[in-house]
């Protein structure tokens, strides 16, 4: 009988610690994943003051395969401001803003002049012909200093609010998992001292 007890008291302790490591790996999966989520979706929302402007960084999400096969969609691109004029060569890949808004990322093709000022021509490596609009040093946000490949499904995936809500419902349920186990625990060692103080009264 005292054999058959320690056998049940040893299979329920281990099965405590594995339970405890898969909580653990849970919580370390789920935490830092609940606040990127929720850093990516303050982003979208407009709060861009959450990264330091000191950085100057902008991160992009590729959409078109005008830059294939170096850039494809869903690539996340990390693109460095804040280089001089003087800085930009051809060959360099950068994000620049066109007079209509939208956000290109192209190779430097050639560089020219226009209004006595150096500019760039600009040209998709999957492009049979350079772009039509001539970059201004102003309208250019960066040069791309690194890329993440297929990145952009996460990032997709991470800033969709239904999912962020999952995580927190799942992180909720996990929470409450792991205090009802530490209470059975403890009502568990109550149970045993109760039942050895009862024992050491008999014998």
């Amino acid at each position: 009988m005292r054999y058959e007890s320690d056998v049940i008291s040893k299979n329920i302790k281990r099965n405590q610690k594995i339970k405890k490591i898969l909580i653990i790996i849970l919580y370390i999966m789920l935490i830092p994943t609940i606040l990127f989520s929720l850093l990516l979706i303050c982003l979208e929302l407009g709060n861009s003051g959450i990264f330091p402007s000191s950085l100057n960084i902008e991160i992009y999400t590729v959409t078109s395969e005008s830059m294939s096969p170096r850039l494809k969609v869903n690539d996340i691109i990390i693109v460095k401001k804040g280089y001089t004029n003087e800085e930009y060569k051809v060959g360099n890949i950068i994000t620049f803003k066109k007079k209509n808004g939208e956000i290109v990322t192209h190779r430097i093709d050639d560089i020219t002049t226009v209004d006595l000022q150096k500019a760039y021509v600009t040209k998709g490596d999957n492009n049979t012909v350079q772009d039509e609009e001539i970059v201004k040093y102003k309208y250019i946000i960066g040069k791309v200093i690194y890329t993440m490949p297929k990145f952009g499904i996460v990032m997709n995936l991470l800033k969709n609010k239904i999912f962020f809500a999952f995580c927190i419902l799942v992180l909720i349920g996990i929470i409450y998992y792991d205090n009802r186990l530490k209470k059975r625990k403890l009502d568990r060692k109550l149970v045993r001292e109760k039942y050895e103080k009862k024992s050491d009264f008999y014998f």
